[in-house]
């Protein structure tokens, strides 16, 4: 079941038990009704699929996440520095 945000094919899944992260991966299927889908929202059940995981104990809490590489703007890096220079007490 999805309880918020949703699921999309390819997209990263963490796998977290008690807490804690046992696997990071890729999401290979994904399922709604039998049918391949590319998405499923909130709400509603589906089957997920990975490739190189299949150690599912009840009560897995799966999370997606998209990677976004952002690139560093020159207004970034110049506040960063002069941060950086202040700690220095430069």
């Amino acid at each position: 079941m999805v309880n918020e945000g949703k699921f999309v094919k390819d997209c990263g899944i963490r796998v977290l038990r008690k807490g804690k992260t046992v696997h990071v991966g890729v999401l290979d299927s994904l399922k709604r009704v039998k049918e391949n889908v590319k998405e499923v929202g909130a709400g509603l059940e589906c089957g997920i699929g990975m490739d190189d995981y299949d150690d599912w104990i009840e009560g897995d809490i799966i999370e997606a996440f998209n990677a976004v590489q952002k690139r560093r703007t020159l207004e970034e890096a110049s506040a960063s520095m002069s941060a950086a220079i202040e700690e220095a007490g430069v």
